[in-house]
């Protein structure tokens, strides 16, 4: 895919995303924190000349991003909403669980970090705080996650393979179907509000070699997922625009 992008032009609208530890361009190997340069946000902001306030903090969540009051402050401290988007980028943290607590007991009760319901109901909360402020958020997809990488990989190494495996009824792929239902209520509530989603999940699940976009820890992007990422929101900037939105005029 080839995004040719106009150098004299230049965004005149300032973008606020919060997210994870994707839209940070962080990934996990062998334990340690890396980070991706130039990830999908910063080419972004390089092609369009565009602001990108990132709000993201590696484990972030929505849940933690309400009780940190995050959305609140930005909303309070923002002046010009005419000038500004906000990204919505959050689901992956919170479709996890406690695999320490879920390994000392695999046949018990565990809730992810942010139970379905709840995740459901707090982001149409969100964005009706966003409406009411007259700033209509645009969400994005959560990328495919390779469950096997997943779990040999980040979950392996903090709690034991045997009792996990337990808690799965030996099936690892319930880690994707997981997660899978977070993207569907994150579309669904876009849907329902009418905000646009940039559904960048459908193209890496085309790709007969998607795993070669994702990390070896199975749930980040590596750098060619971050341009095939970079490369969707491109093409949503440059549909709005063609379409006269006023949100992603240029300047």
């Amino acid at each position: 895919m080839e995004i040719k992008v106009d150098s004299t032009k230049r965004k005149n609208t300032a973008v606020a995303l919060f997210g994870d530890s994707i839209s940070k361009g962080l990934f996990l190997q062998e334990g340690k924190i890396c980070r991706i340069g130039r990830n999908a946000a910063v080419i972004v902001a390089e092609r369009y000349r565009l602001r990108i306030d990132n709000f993201s903090a590696f484990g972030q969540t929505l849940r933690k991003c309400r009780e940190k009051r995050l959305f609140d402050t930005f909303l309070d401290n923002t002046g010009d909403f005419a000038r500004k988007k906000a990204v919505i980028a959050l689901g992956g943290n919170d479709c996890d669980y406690d695999w320490k607590k879920v390994s000392e007991d695999p046949f018990g009760y565990h809730l992810p970090n942010t139970p379905l319901p709840l995740f459901e109901e707090m982001l149409g909360e969100v964005t009706e705080k966003f409406k009411s402020h007259g700033l209509l958020p645009v969400f994005t997809s959560l990328p495919p996650v390779s469950s096997q990488r997943y779990f040999d990989n980040v979950i392996c190494k903090k709690a034991e393979r045997e009792q996990i495996l337990k808690f799965f009824a030996g099936d690892v792929t319930n880690i994707a179907r997981h997660q899978e239902c977070y993207n569907a209520a994150i579309l669904k509530c876009a849907a329902a509000h009418g905000c646009d989603f940039i559904d960048f999940r459908t193209e890496f699940l085309l790709k007969t070699d998607c795993a070669d976009y994702i990390s070896d820890d199975g749930i980040h992007p590596n750098a060619k997922g971050h341009l095939l990422i970079a490369d969707i929101v491109s093409e949503y900037i440059d549909g709005k625009t063609a379409a006269g939105a006023g949100s992603f005029r240029f300047a």
